[in-house]
């Protein structure tokens, strides 16, 4: 059916008179006693025109007494009289004076489960006091962290409420500026239709009639106040602002307007001030108010005390609390839980849990946040409560940091994670290693299924009791910074995205669960367009600030304090909230405290962690001793850091060739070549011959002799080339700079072309150096075609279009970058992959290797 306009409006005003009337027939019972108040006043008031002398006084007295009883405490009482400490009132809220009426009598205002209250007049430190007496009364009186402030105040660009700032500190105090207004009432709406539906839905008419039917306020109050601009306010700005107040009152929500133009309305408390500074309110009537603005002191005293109870002032839980009295006690069989901070309206453990449901964590917060500091409470936590046998760490962080590398041996302090099985830092650059890890759990993870299959069980729970004798240990991979991995366009992502997937469907049953952290993953095209691996981290933890973490319609995030984090296990769905206060674990005595104990508790047969560190260059020393006749160029960017090994044999094409201008990374690469073929080989049994055919006797070169003669072998050093012959002991040729000496010599191209083609299997084996490889094809190809006699082969600064005449070189994604190189050898039909090479002979080096 197609409504016309009129009838839509009609429609409207039926809903909105409907509404109305239910309003009013559901009063509550702070209705009634401002109900009640008002009479009383107005009795009183009668009562003090008509009677002068003795009878007076007794009104006055009696006048007195029923504001005691509508505003008790620190409601009502003078500045003079209050406690050093105003403590909450049990009673829920109360009316609030703002000064006196008839000269000794308290002056009454209504606002929080109420209505809203309307400033009119122009005299601002008057309307000021009002505001402040008003808001230190209600900060007063109040569970601390139950009241938030909003201002809007752009004729003073914030100026305003000066002394209750300390509010801000814990999130109580958001100031709005001159063109935010519009963010300010987007916000209200939000709430109101959140509250509406997902914490009213339907069976209370108000917050305050569910905080009276089941004894505990799920929602804080928000007082909004809106001073009027210079300009004034717009009339869509006004019906916004009216709409906003006719239904945040039952949502909490109340307003103070300061000169804005909203009409008198059911809930609207007026205070009118003239030109000449009278103050009259709607519950005094024409009885002059006098406004009796709070000592400031008192102000920043009050404001100061609810700031250190609800949020960074107050003592955050400490992370000795997160640990359990008896250590490694729990079973991880069913999953893993346990406690990261404090819930900051019940004052209790809010924990997290990994196992069938949830299975994987989302975490995300910007720098400055605190997800560093989650993470390691998070850990922390877990590693006190489950021994290595019941829980195993991976542990990954692709930025240019060392967060996770406390938990690692190092210098002064050698003590490790016991749990911790792989730590990787400083990654950003090696999107290798994080595929490397999601390969390895992808294995483990068809382990654990063959294994559940043979024993004919459907998850490792199961497993785990029909095989107790069985190490099958809850594996958490905890991936920081992971859009890294998954931000470019290539074949590192296309495989990280299938394997995150496949790991985030089939975890669950296998005890295997990734951790995924973040600064901003919003910008993650390729993660956002596949939404079932996001659908199945179920478990997410917003720091504040964070962006994209929990649902579109959870603004959570955006409020929380400093110090604190959303905890949402079902998808970050709203109504799943829990905001924890999160111990500082970083500070000395907290985390390595605890690691240290754990450390003296480990098994005397646990090894420590492998751990990669992306701004570290391996030694070649640290590499193990090769069998006779290989030889390694550099390490392998895998979860074992395994060499990178060629196999010189007497097989056709079995050379080396490096390619690339960056000459310290060349003399290395054909270093530790040269350097690991002799340690494999005896003294005696191998021959080495040294060339650096530029012309120019180079210093590393003649190191490289001086090193292999001190360990027993045979070198020369410069000469002529040999000519391909059959050789009782294989002998390597080492040659620097090839081009450069190819460039002025053509007979010496030919007698490189020979050893290439005809010398492996006589055991003479070339290992050169090429500045490029169309310089590398020139000298070894003798005819139109691809380089086909050099079966190994490293590039350092070389694209990947450059590569394509080089065995397997067709089709690659590699973009160079320092201190890494491109390797492959055909033999092994693994497709090229980076290296690390080896610092031996760089001049950046000392040359010990």
């Amino acid at each position: 059916m197609t409504l016309k306009p009129g009838d839509l409006v009609a429609a409207v005003r039926k809903d909105i008179r409907q509404a109305r009337g239910a309003i009013r027939a559901r009063r509550s019972r702070l209705d009634e006693e401002i109900a009640q108040a008002e009479a009383a006043v107005e009795q009183s008031r009668r009562d003090v025109a008509a009677t002068s002398g003795p009878e007076t006084a007794m009104a006055v007295a009696g006048w007195r007494e029923l504001a005691a009883e509508a505003a008790p405490g620190a409601a009502s009482a003078p500045w003079t009289d209050w406690p050093a400490e105003p403590e909450p009132a049990d009673s829920g809220p109360c009316l609030y004076r703002v000064g006196t009426a008839a000269g000794e009598v308290p002056a009454l205002v209504p606002l929080l489960d109420s209505g809203h209250l309307r400033i009119t007049g122009g005299q601002t430190p008057v309307a000021d006091a009002v505001v402040d007496a008003l808001l230190v009364r209600i900060v007063a009186t109040t569970r601390p962290g139950s009241v938030r402030v909003s201002l809007y105040d752009p004729r003073r660009l914030g100026a305003g409420l000066g002394g209750f700032h300390a509010l801000s500190r814990p999130g109580l105090l958001t100031v709005y500026g001159v063109e935010e207004f519009k963010d300010l009432l987007g916000s209200l709406d939000r709430d109101i239709r959140r509250i509406q539906r997902d914490v009213l839905g339907g069976g209370h008419s108000s917050l305050a009639e569910l905080a009276a039917a089941t004894g505990r306020r799920p929602e804080p109050w928000q007082v909004v106040i809106v001073q009027s601009p210079v300009r004034g306010l717009r009339d869509d700005e006004v019906a916004h602002l009216t709409s906003v107040m006719h239904a945040g009152a039952a949502c909490g929500i109340h307003v103070i307007c300061r000169d804005v133009p909203v009409e008198d309305a059911p809930g609207i408390e007026a205070v009118d001030i003239t030109a000449d500074g009278r103050v009259t309110t709607s519950m005094t009537g024409e009885l002059e108010v006098t406004v009796e603005p709070p000592p400031p002191e008192l102000v920043r005293a009050v404001c100061e005390r609810a700031a250190r109870w609800a949020g960074i002032e107050r003592d955050p839980p400490r992370f000795a609390e997160l640990v359990p009295h008896r250590m490694w006690s729990e079973s991880s069989a069913a999953g893993v839980r346990a406690p990261i901070g404090e819930d900051v309206d019940r004052y209790e453990p809010v924990e997290v849990f990994l196992g069938d449901d949830p299975v994987h964590a989302l975490v995300g917060g910007p720098p400055g946040s605190g997800k560093t500091n989650f993470l390691y409470a998070m850990i922390g936590s877990m590693a006190a409560r489950y021994s290595p046998d019941e829980l195993e760490f991976y542990l990954l962080d692709f930025k240019e940091g060392v967060s996770f590398a406390r938990l690692a041996s190092g210098r002064t302090d050698k003590t490790w994670l016991p749990h911790a099985r792989l730590i990787g830092v400083n990654i950003n650059n090696d999107r290798e290693f994080g595929l490397a890890l999601l390969r390895f759990l992808a294995r483990e993870l068809e382990r654990r299924g063959a294994a559940a299959r043979e024993h004919e069980v459907t998850k490792l729970e199961e497993l785990r009791a029909v095989d107790p004798d069985g190490h099958w240990p809850r594996i958490v991979a905890v991936i920081d910074e992971f859009q890294v991995l998954i931000q470019q366009q290539d074949k590192i992502t296309d495989e990280s995205l299938y394997l995150l997937n496949d790991l985030a469907r089939r975890g669950r049953s296998q005890g295997i669960h990734l951790v995924l952290a973040s600064q901003n993953v919003s910008g993650v095209q390729s993660l956002w367009g596949r939404g079932a691996i996001l659908d199945q981290f179920t478990l997410r933890i917003a720091l504040p600030k964070a962006r994209r973490i929990l649902a579109d319609d959870n603004f959570a995030a955006s409020q929380v304090a400093r110090f604190c984090a959303v905890v949402n296990a079902e998808s970050g769905a709203r109504q799943a909230n829990r905001i924890a206060r999160l111990p500082d674990a970083g500070v000395a005595g907290t985390f390595d405290a605890l690691q240290r104990e754990l450390w003296q508790r480990r098994p005397e047969h646990l090894a420590p962690p492998r751990i990669f560190d992306g701004a570290h260059v391996p030694e070649l020393m640290t590499a193990p001793v090769l069998p006779p006749g290989e030889s390694a160029v550099g390490q392998l960017i895998d979860l074992a850091g395994s060499p990178a090994t060629v196999r010189f044999d007497r097989a056709p094409g079995r050379n080396l060739a490096v390619v690339g201008t960056r000459a310290d990374e060349a003399y290395d690469v054909l270093a530790s070549a040269v350097l690991s073929l002799s340690r494999g080989h005896a003294p005696g049994s191998a021959v080495f011959r040294l060339y650096a055919l530029d012309g120019q006797l180079e210093p590393r070169v003649g190191l490289l002799a001086r090193r292999l003669a001190d360990d027993g072998h045979e070198v020369t050093l410069g000469g002529d080339l040999p000519e391909p012959a059959d050789r009782d002991v294989p002998e390597y040729l080492a040659l620097f700079a090839v081009d450069a000496g190819t460039g002025r010599s053509d007979d010496l191209r030919r007698a490189i072309r020979r050893l290439v083609e005809h010398g492996p299997e006589r055991r003479m084996h070339v290992l050169g150096w090429w500045r490029t490889t169309d310089r590398l094809k020139a000298d070894v190809v003798e005819r139109v075609g691809s380089v086909r006699n050099m079966d190994a082969w490293v590039a350092l600064d070389v694209r990947d279009s450059e590569l394509s005449p080089l065995p397997g070189g067709q089709l690659l994604s590699w973009s160079p970058r320092h201190r890494r190189a491109l390797f492959h050898d055909q033999r092994t039909g693994v497709p090229p992959q980076p290296i690390i090479p080896f610092e031996v002979m760089s001049e950046s080096g000392d040359g010990a290797g």
